[in-house]
């Protein structure tokens, strides 16, 4: 009988230990770990968000600067020349017709 004691008091005693390793872990050990995890991560996720918003930034402005290099400035000032000179012409022929007393080729009724 004594060896079923002793057998018992061993698991009880195991079981005790469990328990109070158990009870120690959760209220003690694992908010302390949660808030150390929880700060890191929060001073990661900065750092992370300071170094991708540079990197967005340096995208952003070397897209803008790509956009407006490429555009064909030469092309563009051609096209602006051009229509400015055909409007210029077309105002200069109007008014030359008015002076002289040609109908409006253009078929509008200028009044």
């Amino acid at each position: 009988m004594s060896g079923w004691m002793v057998a018992a008091a061993a698991v009880l005693s195991a079981v005790l230990t469990c328990v109070a390793l158990a009870t120690w872990t959760q209220y003690w050990l694992r908010p302390r770990l949660m808030r150390q995890l929880d700060e890191e991560f929060r001073v990661r996720l900065a750092e992370a968000s300071d170094v991708l918003a540079e990197r967005v930034e340096e995208a952003v402005r070397r897209g803008v600067i790509d956009g407006v290099t490429r555009i064909g400035t030469r092309e563009v000032i051609e096209g602006a020349t051009r229509n400015i000179a055909r409007t210029g012409a077309g105002l200069v022929e109007d008014s030359l017709g008015r002076i002289l007393g040609r109908p409006n080729r253009r078929g509008t009724d200028p009044d």
